[in-house]
């Protein structure tokens, strides 16, 4: 069953009167994609031209995949359409055109993502504020895994455009001289901006950690001081409360009461070994994240005033 469209006639571009491909020339056309793609590539197949793209990170995953059929060319999409919406205000007079446009239609795809990537981590962090289980390690386990799969993809664009840049492809690469010089230029800037996002979502990452390390370490500390106090109540009141149940009780109470006071003194010192300067106060951190500013001045009370 025949499943191709017309989708837009090239430059001497002549579409049959039946719409299929083996009655037209310099034409494309559309249909579903059938055969999965895996990876972002370009090769030869016998005399004809196929590149294959993977898009959608920013957005809703897709593929598609540019065949060249003699002197037309099939366009296999997934449902999401993304590149013939793309395609609509585009003037295509020939192959390499085309593939061109497919090319840079991935680099802008990538660059979304990469541009919101800083964003993504910050708002990563924020969710994960005051969270020691597992299930946020998993998470940021999962977003670098798709930064990775996203440097992947740009290594395999550059990887296309050198090879169409050295030449590999010089019949369906002609009379687009001027968009490949564009397409360069767009991908030069994603890479750097690829590099230089990744340099500060790493230095991030790595600092989140060494937070989450030094508050779990810090939390190890207060559980093996309250388990330590619970062994010195067992021992030291167990006989007392089985003697007299009132002595025990008290002194298991005033032995809970010295610890709370001990473990509320730790956190006051750790606090205290970076004093505020004169003037100023810290802001109150509850249960849930603040947003902090700048400290503030606090005005003077009636002790501190000159006389």
């Amino acid at each position: 069953m025949e499943t191709n469209s017309f989708l837009l006639a090239m430059s001497r571009g002549r579409c049959g009167q039946s719409g299929d491909i083996a009655d037209s020339a310099y034409c494309v056309f559309t249909a579903p994609l059938e055969l999965q793609v895996t990876q972002d590539r370009i090769y030869m197949e016998g005399e004809d031209l196929i590149l294959e793209l993977l898009y959608g990170l920013s957005g809703e995953p897709g593929a598609l995949r540019l065949r060249q059929m003699g002197s037309n060319v099939l366009l296999e999409e997934s449902p999401a359409g993304a590149f013939v919406r793309f395609l609509s205000d585009k003037s295509v007079k020939y192959i390499g055109q085309l593939i061109m446009y497919a090319l840079q239609f991935k680099i802008q795809d990538l660059s979304a993502y990469v541009g919101g990537c800083a964003d993504l981590m910050k708002e990563l962090e924020d969710t994960l504020d005051n969270r020691m289980d597992n299930s946020g390690t998993y998470q940021l386990l999962d977003f670098r895994r798709s930064y990775t799969q996203c440097g992947n993809m740009v290594i395999a664009v550059k990887e296309i455009l050198t090879h169409i840049d050295k030449g590999y492809y010089p019949m369906q690469m002609q009379n687009s001289y001027v968009l490949q010089g564009q397409v360069m230029l767009e991908f030069q800037f994603l890479e750097e901006r690829y590099e230089l996002t990744k340099n500060t979502v790493i230095k991030d990452f790595d600092t989140y950690t060494s937070i989450i390390n030094n508050n779990i370490n810090r939390s190890a500390r207060l559980l093996s001081l309250i388990s330590l106090v619970g062994v010195t109540l067992n021992f030291m009141f167990g006989s007392l409360l089985a003697v007299s149940p009132v002595l025990g009780v008290v002194g298991g109470l005033a032995i809970g009461g010295l610890s709370v006071g001990a473990s509320m003194m730790y956190r006051v010192n750790r606090r205290q070994e970076n004093p505020l300067e004169p003037g100023k106060r810290r802001y109150a951190i509850g249960l849930h994240r603040k947003k902090l500013t700048e400290a503030q001045e606090v005005p003077p009370s009636e002790e501190d005033k000159p006389e």
